[in-house]
């Protein structure tokens, strides 16, 4: 099939910003049931009034489509700025003006954004994010230093320590080709090592291993990680809380024993120096996976939750992650020629939303998977009356507002998980309907009684209480003056 899009442009900002930023990134553009991608630049730009005017263009089927949409407004929350819009714009083509939808966000530097045209059966999934929430070679297939070890990733030949060399020739880390059912390339296997009945677990790990001491059970020997060494190669800084870990493993067992277990350790922290096994107790820990013993059997894909709440009491920032694995779950212990292979590592980065509210009520007909509604509010919507419930360590909610041209408000509300990747937004359309007004109710409580001539007293003497008018008007004269006050006061002494 011939490419349908071969290029997309778009222009949003952030409302902080007055200058237009360039994104290059990947577009993917799917229709009847095929992707094209290509690599193409977006460009972000600010109205004069504040809002966004969002600018796409599309070559169709040989025809140059200008898309531009205006007045968009946006909204930013934790770093994160999300644009929604739904507009019939003009073409400047045959094909006439196009109805588009596009929803967009951007954070440090970083956008991604979807775009449909509905008539045409069209979906567009641009960004610029590609792996930078991922761990860096996470499919083992990158074996480029000269060490033999794993691109970003490290065994004992890039240990430091007394007995660094030691440990190299015993403990061994290498590439393999033996790979999980249905993949292709290669896994890094770890494997023990033994000397003078000591074993030497074989370890990988994103940080530095360090051999100090013979003991294998001495601190001394451990997986480190410091941002302060300034080596990116031992240090991998982390931008959002993931939500899971998913990794490929398998574990054979040199000597056959039910009780050892293989060792898989993920921590977040704050980047200051952090050891494992540790030395001391540390409280730089944001968070951890929950498990990570591994029995041996054939290669599964096992998914670890992260646990942030344990660790909240120390406060600590979420800027790096150090992962570790390990042949046995207990330093020295094992079999010589224990085995582990790993493969095919994923941060898993929630947004979900699960409850989504007005007024502390549920919204009517509520449905995760339904992401448009309708409903009547007493006067102008308030976008601090919409509230969600919604899943991910780092997600964010945002919230726009934006009048329709038939008098209608339409109300975005997003969840997007911290990686930009995953999103969801909902659009509710709102008729404001006008409020009740009842007569004498000056302060607006729902009840005419002596507060009420209290108000419209201290309104007529100083001018500063607020009031509803059309209630105060009681003579219906289109003002409010002392003669409402005092058929106010009439109405109260008569029962009326």
């Amino acid at each position: 099939m011939k490419k349908t899009f071969f290029a997309l442009f778009m222009a949003l900002m952030t409302t902080l910003s007055i200058n237009a930023e360039d994104y290059t990134g990947t577009i993917y553009v799917t229709r009847n049931g095929q992707t094209n991608s290509q690599t193409t630049t977006v460009t972000v730009s600010q109205q004069d009034n504040g809002l966004t005017t969002l600018m796409m263009h599309v070559v169709f089927m040989n025809q140059n489509l200008e898309l531009k949409m205006t007045d968009v407004p946006s909204d930013t929350s934790n770093g994160i700025t999300t644009f929604s819009a739904e507009r019939t714009v003009a073409t400047g083509t045959y094909f006439g003006s196009m109805y588009t939808i596009v929803f967009a966000r951007v954070t440090d530097g970083m956008m991604a954004a979807n775009v449909s045209i509905p008539a045409y059966g069209v979906t567009m999934w641009f960004n610029t994010v590609g792996d930078h929430f991922q761990l860096p070679n996470s499919d083992m297939e990158a074996w480029t230093n000269d060490l033999g070890e794993p691109d970003r990733w490290h065994g004992f030949k890039s240990a430091d320590g007394t007995f660094a060399s030691i440990s190299a020739g015993l403990a061994g880390l290498a590439s393999s080709d033996d790979v999980r059912s249905g993949a292709t390339g290669h896994s890094a296997v770890m494997t023990a090592g033994s000397v003078f009945g000591t074993i030497a677990n074989g370890t990988m790990t994103n940080g530095q291993l360090i051999a100090g001491s013979m003991s294998a059970t001495d601190p001394a020997n451990h997986a480190e990680m410091d941002k302060e060494k300034g080596t990116d190669d031992f240090y991998m800084p982390l931008y959002a809380k993931p939500d899971k870990f998913n990794v490929w493993l398998k574990y054979t067992q040199g000597s056959a024993n039910d009780n050892y277990k293989a060792n898989v350790s993920v921590k977040t922290f704050d980047g200051t120096y952090y050891q494992e096994p540790v030395d001391k107790e540390y409280t730089n820990l944001s968070g951890s996976i929950v498990g990570g013993q591994i029995p041996a059997g054939d290669w599964t894909q096992y998914s670890f939750p992260f646990d942030y709440d344990s660790y909240a009491a120390n406060d600590a920032a979420s800027e790096a992650i150090f992962v570790t694995f390990s042949t046995n779950a207990t330093p020295g212990q094992g079999n010589k020629n224990d085995a582990l292979y790993v493969d095919d590592m994923e941060l898993v980065y929630l947004g979900n939303m699960t409850d989504l509210r007005y007024l502390d009520e549920t919204i009517d007909g509520w449905d995760p998977t339904v992401t448009a509604y309708s409903m009547e509010t007493v006067g102008e919507p308030n976008l601090d009356d919409f509230t969600a419930t919604i899943e991910g360590a780092s997600a964010v909610l945002t919230k726009s507002m934006e009048q329709n041209a038939d008098g209608t408000y339409r109300i975005a509300i997003s969840v997007v998980s911290g990686d930009l990747q995953n999103a969801s937004c909902y659009i509710i359309t709102a008729t404001a309907t006008t409020p009740a007004v009842i007569k004498g109710d000056v302060n607006n409580d729902g009840e005419v009684n002596i507060a009420d001539v209290t108000a419209l007293i201290d309104y007529l003497l100083n001018g500063t209480t607020e009031i509803n008018k059309l209630a105060a008007d009681l003579d219906d004269n289109g003002e409010v003056g002392i003669s409402d006050a005092t058929k106010l006061i009439d109405n109260l002494l008569l029962g009326k």
